[in-house]
């Protein structure tokens, strides 16, 4: 620090001139820094989509995905056709050198409008009409919190409660009995045709392992249940919770629809769909 007096008697500090180049690298090497942080997010932000530009099973022109990154994180938003399109876009981005996680809050398109009390309607029928959840009490939960029991069994040996969320999103929470009940309750929550997403929040009570076998059955058991599908020479297969569809379909269509069946199940990892339809259309 140096000290010098003007004519006029007036005390004047001035910083060395060494003080002050420090602070100007300083400044420049935080810029440079930002900078390179701000080139490195939209390199990533570029990568994920050239990745999602490439997946056959999203079509970004006709159902544009929103990409945000911050740091290694990246978050995936808008509207898709199907769930084979929304499950193949989380993996397309997890695949990216640089991504660590994947915040995924993709939404399908119904494919009937509906409003939030219709889809509750929906939802809550489709789980009444189901022999193997009899047993379970049914609970619904209107956009004021309040609860209205729909169904209550003696034997009850469990209770599923049914919330509904914009944009018609539908939340299940509560205990169920088995792994096989909580798939069935989400998959029929997912073929309603206004609901846009499902939050399975329902607990297995006493808990459960699980296993290829456990989500075997419940593909099974989806293709089963689809009228849309006729699956009577399709051969299925599960090793490390990744189902391999094979065999004979009837048309490219039900090919879609089969392998969405096997995404609905929750706790599956990828489809490998190798199905041969008869007629491709």
């Amino acid at each position: 620090m140096a000290l010098f007096t003007t004519s006029g008697g007036l005390k004047i500090i001035s910083q060395p001139h060494d003080l002050h180049i420090k602070r100007i690298i300083e400044q420049t090497r935080i810029t440079i820094m930002n900078n390179i942080a701000s080139s490195k997010l939209q390199e990533l932000q570029k990568a994920v989509q050239a990745a999602l530009e490439v997946e056959s099973a999203v079509n970004l022109h006709s159902f544009p995905i929103k990409v945000v990154v911050e740091g290694d994180a990246v978050l995936l938003s808008g509207e898709v056709e199907h769930i084979a399109a929304k499950r193949r876009a989380v993996l397309a981005t997890q695949a990216v050198p640089g991504v660590r996680e994947v915040i995924d809050t993709l939404q399908l398109r119904p494919v009937e409008a509906m409003g939030m009390d219709e889809v509750m309607l929906h939802v809550r029928d489709a789980l009444l009409g189901e022999n193997a959840l009899c047993n379970h009490k049914l609970i619904t939960v209107n956009r004021k919190g309040e609860q209205s029991v729909v169904h209550d069994p003696a034997d009850a040996v469990g209770e599923i409660i049914i919330g509904v969320e914009e944009p018609r999103e539908v939340v299940l929470s509560g205990c169920v009995n088995s792994l096989s009940h909580r798939r069935l309750a989400e998959l029929l929550a997912w073929w309603v045709p206004g609901s846009t997403n499902v939050r399975n929040e329902l607990r297995v009570e006493p808990a459960e392992e699980d296993n290829d076998g456990e989500i075997l059955d419940s593909v099974e058991l989806a293709l089963e249940k689809d009228h849309l599908v006729d699956a009577a020479d399709v051969t299925l297969n599960c090793k490390d919770a990744v189902i391999t569809l094979s065999g004979g379909i009837p048309t490219g269509r039900q090919k879609l629809l089969a392998e969405c069946d096997a995404w609905y199940i929750n706790g599956v990892r990828n489809v490998v769909n190798e199905l041969l339809p008869v007629d491709p259309a």
